[in-house]
Parts: C-alpha cells; structure tokens; sequence
C-alpha cells in the first residue's frame, strides 16, 4: 500500500449537509487505485491523531489530470465528522491505500447501481472512469434520496447520462413533501421497481453501496427476483445506520 503525507487542496460543498475533500497528491506514480476502491485517512482530531477509511469519489483519470484524491462524506456529530468539518485548505493529513474488492468487472459488459445518499460515491468514481475513457460499460443507476436538494453529484450525474445512450440514471425520492410537479419515483428502491426499470437485470452485475442496513435491504430485494449473490457486489459504510 501507498502512504503519503499530504495536504487539503480544496473542500466542496455537495449538498447542505455532504461535503468533498480533496488531499494533494501532486505527479506521484505510485498514488495508484481502481475506480470504487477505498483508503485510509488520518487527520488531527482534537489534538491526536485518528484514522477512518472512505470510498473514493474521485476517479483515476481526475487524480492523473489533477493531482488530487476525493473523497465524500455526509457530515455527522462524531468527533472525526466535526474535525472534517473543520477542515480549510492547506490543513495536513495522511493517506494511505487503496484497498477494496468493490470495482468494475475487467471486462465491459451490464451492470446496475443500487444505492442512497452518501453510497453514491464509489458509484460516482466508477461512473466518472467510464465517461473519461469512454469505456463501453452498459449502466443503470437508481439512486435513492430524500429530497432533490439532497442528491450528491446530481447535475454531474445526468451530465454523464445525458452524454451516452448506455448510461440511465433514475432518481427514487421518499421525502413525503415532494413538490406535486416531481415526476420521478417516489418511496424507496423495491424489487417491483428493480423490476420495471432494469427489465433485463438477470443480464446484469449488481453494485449495492450505502450504509449496511440499506445494503441489506437491497440485497434482499434482488434476491427476491432471483438475482444470484454471485452476480450481487456489495460495499457497505459504518456509522451511518
């Protein structure tokens, strides 16, 4: 594994309560990973040091062209959350990675993404990739959120989409004051929804991600319309449930 000591380039705010941080990695060769993958960070937490993992948001063409690794991260109340928070550019922190199984199959061929929230961001660096190197990836994407406003990546999403015939991307909203003109999805993602808008799913590889309880959840949705687990990829985020 890699390790550099590195610094914040930049923080970006996603939607009122998720944010991006992206940690300089300058023109080093060996700050490899695959899209999807994960690394280890380490920033100053009231006074020591602490280290938690995150997927990846940023792809490997971004981290080539731009020099930086991204990841995202919906802001809670633990202590780590509240000093990422904190966070300005030019602040230090470690890296160290990448590790993960949850990446694209080698060879291209029908996947869908099922997820909510915050596990948009593995899916976001995989669908990032793709559209940089025009890789000839078949994708569905259904992303659950609660409102509008909270969909991360929203306007990048359908900019991806929008730009290829093989990428959909379906937007499930389950706050119960959705504006009346919404003429999206509503509730949540259901095996009766899979169903409908990935007609061909027993062709398809699975990406589920997002905190376990949903990833759970889904998992059960798929196997109920007899999708195999060997055609289901999971990666699950702690401290969100």
């Amino acid at each position: 594994m890699w390790q550099i000591e590195s610094r914040v380039l930049e923080v970006v705010r996603r939607t009122p309560d998720i944010k991006s941080f992206r940690f300089e990695v300058g023109g080093r060769k060996d700050v490899h990973y695959e899209p999807g993958q994960f690394c280890f960070v380490s920033i100053n937490v009231d006074g020591r040091e602490a280290e938690q993992h995150f997927s990846l948001s940023s792809a490997p063409t971004e981290t080539a062209q731009a020099g930086y690794l991204e990841f995202t991260k919906r802001i809670t109340d633990s202590a780590y959350s509240q000093a990422l928070d904190r966070l300005k550019t030019g602040d230090p922190a470690r890296l160290r990675g990448a590790a993960g199984d949850f990446i694209l199959p080698q060879s291209e061929q029908k996947i869908a993404f099922l997820t909510g929230g915050i596990g948009i961001t593995p899916l976001r660096s995989m669908l990032r990739y793709i559209s940089d190197k025009d890789l000839p990836y078949d994708v569905v994407l259904i992303y659950a959120n609660k409102t509008w406003d909270g969909i991360a990546f929203r306007d990048e999403l359908q900019e991806i989409a929008g730009a290829r015939d093989d990428i959909r991307v379906e937007h499930v909203l389950s706050a119960p004051d959705i504006p009346p003109d919404w003429i999206g999805h509503r509730g949540h993602i259901t095996r009766e929804l899979v169903v409908e808008l990935v007609p061909d799913y027993g062709e398809r590889i699975f990406y589920v991600s997002g905190p376990l309880r949903m990833v759970t959840a889904l998992q059960e949705q798929l196997s109920a319309i007899g999708v195999p687990q060997g055609q289901v990829k999971r990666d699950y985020f702690p401290g969100y449930d």
